[in-house]
């Protein structure tokens, strides 16, 4: 009888202790809008983790964190550039050329959606094996340092990498001019402040009319136009999110930018006829997504 107290004191503790991988206060999500892509790419996270996880909705204003968070994972550039508190580590997934900086121990983690460009290249290069010269077009200042690493990737395998900043949308024509007879194709990053309707509209003409095959990193540019992307799903982004998130509770060291372990490569036949490009079985048979 006289242990009753302290036993059940004990037993009341151990109830309150969350398991392993449980998320309690600690980690909290932020998603730009609570819809859409970015609840697909939450729902996989949270499958992925293996917990519940409480969610914020960004398009209502900055979150009220629960007391105790420590990691925010945020899908979405809205998400991601919302005020955190001072400490809060962040994993942010589907924010293309948004790059986080701050002192927080162990620093933000990226996901990207992009793959590494020698994966790119590879599978460029199954497409149109005669791909010498690629051209790359970009804006946001996020992508700056990343084309040093692209254009040695390149080179190994032969290709000339010529990489052309957009500052002004309206001089993209022209740009794109300058690389007739310099370019066999072109490939077009996930670049919020690049792609748009009006400039989408622009690059795919250009392809069409001048059969350049036009190259992109997400499914969308494939239905509308380009020959070919190689990139990442929603739900990869969100489980490669939760796995950052398990090996920081974990204590293992996290690189501040994860490619997600699967591609997804999506073809549209019809842009790649009116580019002279051949879509073999083999690499028919690699395609999540075929757009006619």
């Amino acid at each position: 009888m006289t242990f009753r107290g302290p036993l059940l004191s004990l037993l009341w503790l151990a109830a309150a202790v969350p398991p392993a991988g449980a998320a309690g206060p600690r980690v909290a999500a932020v998603l730009s809008y609570d819809g859409g892509a970015y609840l697909d790419a939450f729902s996989a996270f949270q499958a992925a983790y293996g917990a519940d996880v409480p969610y914020f909705d960004a398009s209502k204003g900055d979150p009220d964190l629960p007391p105790g968070t420590r990691i925010v994972v945020t899908f979405g550039t809205r998400a991601a550039s919302a005020a955190y508190p001072p400490g809060v580590r962040v994993v942010y997934a589907m924010s293309p050329g948004l790059i986080l900086h701050g002192t927080v121990p162990g620093g933000h983690v990226k996901i990207r959606m992009d793959r590494r460009f020698e994966e790119i290249l590879a599978i460029l290069r199954k497409l149109q094996p005669g791909l010498r010269e690629l051209r790359v077009f970009w804006a946001a200042p996020g992508y700056k340092t990343y084309w040093g690493d692209a254009k040695a990737a390149a080179a190994k395998v032969g290709v000339n990498l010529t990489v052309v900043r957009v500052r002004d949308t309206n001089y993209l024509p022209g740009l794109l001019r300058a690389g007739l007879g310099k370019m066999d194709a072109f490939w077009l990053p996930p670049d919020p402040l690049l792609i748009t309707p009006e400039s989408l509209m622009i690059f795919r003409q250009f392809s069409w009319d001048n059969a350049i095959p036009m190259y992109a990193s997400t499914k969308g540019l494939v239905r509308d136009g380009a020959c070919a992307s190689i990139g990442v799903s929603f739900s990869e982004m969100g489980a490669a999110a939760a796995l950052a998130v398990l090996d920081m509770e974990a204590g293992r060291p996290v690189q501040p930018f994860i490619f997600p372990a699967r591609t997804e490569l999506a073809l549209n036949s019809g842009a790649s006829r009116r580019c002279g490009i051949t879509l073999t079985d083999d690499i028919l048979r690699q395609a999540s997504d075929l757009f006619r």
